[in-house]
């Protein structure tokens, strides 16, 4: 029963994203509240922050059944968790924070946005994701269980269906340009060879 509330409480929450996500609201709110529309980021990223903690505190309260007889690392899933933070927080340096959680901007910071590609952003395209997807990992390697292996698995296809469409807005922002830096440098996983300096 538990894991049914689980389920269904990442599918309440992929739709309620997905809703708040689409071009089609952010028209009708900038059709009906124009003056508001600079806050929409603002207000999307604080609706995340509101609804994503009962999901995570649903997994901290289910049940400890292992998937196997194995019950885990914490040795192993304590680094592979410092890994995926540390290359999060790397991340998060190479973006404007305010801008990343949506403040305004003021006219003078307002102006043609800018594809970066820069630190992290020349290994791989979503670092931030990557280091996100390494940190839950280490949690269910940490503790097995099927709880943690549903907040992986949830967690991983929900991120590979947001960067399905934050790369629409991107190509549609800076075209040819993103086009070409998606066949250069892959998307989540770096490759052991050396960036391309084209």
């Amino acid at each position: 029963m538990m894991y049914t509330v689980i389920l269904l409480s990442w599918v309440i929450f992929g739709v309620i994203h997905s809703v708040t996500a689409s071009v089609w609201l952010k028209q009708r709110f900038a059709a009906r509240f124009s003056h508001l529309y600079t806050y929409y980021r603002l207000m999307y990223n604080g609706i995340a922050l509101l609804t994503l903690p009962p999901i995570l505190w649903l997994h901290r309260i289910a049940p400890v059944d292992y998937v196997s007889a194995w019950q885990g690392s914490f040795l192993t899933g304590s680094l592979v968790i410092g890994i995926g933070v540390v290359i999060a927080i790397i991340a998060l340096r190479g973006y404007d924070l305010a801008e990343f959680i949506g403040w305004p901007v003021t006219s003078k910071q307002a102006g043609h946005p800018k594809l970066r590609q820069n630190g992290l952003l020349r290994y791989m395209r979503h670092p931030l994701y990557t280091g996100t997807i390494l940190a839950l990992a280490g949690i269910w390697i940490a503790q097995p269980t099927w709880s943690y292996l549903l907040l992986f698995l949830a967690a991983t296809l929900y991120i590979r269906v947001s960067v399905y469409f934050e790369e629409r807005k991107l190509i549609a922002t800076f075209g040819t340009d993103y086009r070409v830096y998606r066949q250069h440098v892959p998307m989540l996983i770096p490759r052991l060879s050396r960036p391309s300096k084209e």
